[in-house]
């Protein structure tokens, strides 16, 4: 799933997360509700910093053991490392089953443990029995989820529905423009943005996707206009300064580049793609010391998929500052990961298989 991350540079919630972390290191007393501390949780959990999570929602549910927001956490948690019996506990113990967020949560269960069927009928019977105030913004949210867990087509069938049936909630254009994108109908997406774009001038989520768009199309001159108007909106947007970085790095223009993965980076500091392509930036342009900072920071973390290719670049980098030693130690680090890039890097010591060596 896409990460979103304008909610965490809210200054509300970087203030919360300054007190709390305040309240750790100093034991300056602060208070905050149990949805508050399942933030930080969460920005914990999306940073890599798990035992930081697991520490701040134990101390909600101390405070606050029937909230919803905690428990929520803890089966969404459990549902990711393949637990489904114990996230299906968590949920059905839920006080208020009729929550809107555990019914979210429910339907996020049935499309992780392949029971998308059941998530559509949850879902749209939520959506037919909702308060006519609450309806758009339901089926909006319900359209998001399913675009993230890869149903492209029930997602597009649903954002018609919203725009026929909600013709005046704008939010659906954008949302339109990026399902587009998902389902790599970038043209599709263009047309749809410019021609109601008037009409959202400053919806950031509408310039972004017709970024995302040409981009895509490497038109990268309107790609870098798009991303400009964005960032006219809010100059901090952590995606509007992704897609900015993204666009000059495709375009070579790698000291701009690492500017804006930088200024990303200082809000999101653990997040793996920014890490590495910074490290691209840095390494094309012969910086391998910084290079070698981002890289460690990568492969300090588990579970990051690119591992075995930082790795891989570690080991370049050290062998281009003459540490033989450290770049035999990465290159062997390397060669235990399922996937690097030694061969690309190294192709001396790494040939490429011929025909002749392939298992088939």
């Amino acid at each position: 799933m896409k990460e979103d991350y304008s909610y965490f540079q809210d200054r509300e919630f970087r203030e919360s997360l300054a007190a709390y972390e305040r309240m750790l290191s100093t034991g300056e007393p602060a208070d905050f509700d149990s949805e508050t501390l399942t933030d930080i949780a969460e920005y914990y959990a999306m940073n890599q910093r798990m035992d930081e999570a697991d520490r701040c929602i134990q101390y909600a549910l101390s405070f606050y053991p029937d909230s919803v927001d905690p428990q929520i956490f803890l089966a969404r948690q459990q549902m990711f490392y393949g637990n489904r019996e114990e996230a299906w506990r968590i949920c059905n113990a839920i006080s208020d089953q009729d929550d809107r967020e555990v019914i979210f949560l429910k339907a996020e269960l049935y499309f992780y443990f392949n029971e998308a069927p059941k998530a559509f009928d949850l879902l749209m019977q939520c959506y037919e029995e909702s308060e006519a105030e609450d309806a758009a913004d339901l089926l909006y949210d319900s359209i998001a989820l399913c675009k993230d867990y890869g149903f492209g087509a029930k997602a597009m069938e649903w954002v018609n529905l919203l725009r026929t049936n909600h013709p005046d909630y704008r939010d659906a254009i954008a949302l339109q423009a990026e399902i587009h994108n998902y389902r790599k109908e970038y043209q599709q997406a263009i047309e749809l943005l410019e021609e109601n774009i008037e009409e959202i001038p400053y919806d950031t989520h509408a310039w972004l996707q017709l970024a995302e768009a040409h981009i895509w199309l490497e038109h990268y001159a309107e790609a870098r206009e798009a991303t400009e108007y964005l960032l006219a909106i809010n100059p901090e947007s952590a995606e509007g300064l992704l897609m900015m970085a993204d666009v000059l790095l495709d375009t070579e223009q790698l000291d701009e580049a690492h500017e804006y993965y930088t200024r990303f980076l200082r809000y999101f500091p653990s997040d793996e793609r920014a890490n590495y392509l910074d490290a691209q930036c840095l390494i094309d342009s012969g910086l391998f010391e910084p290079a070698i900072q981002r890289l460690e920071r990568i492969v300090s973390l588990s579970g990051y998929t690119m591992r075995g290719y930082a790795l891989s670049y570690l080991a370049y980098c050290h062998q281009q500052l003459g540490h033989a030693e450290q770049s035999l130690h990465y290159r062997q680090q390397a060669e235990k990961e399922d996937f690097n890039c030694l061969d690309a890097l190294f192709p001396d010591l790494y040939p490429p298989l011929q025909d002749s060596d392939l298992p088939f």
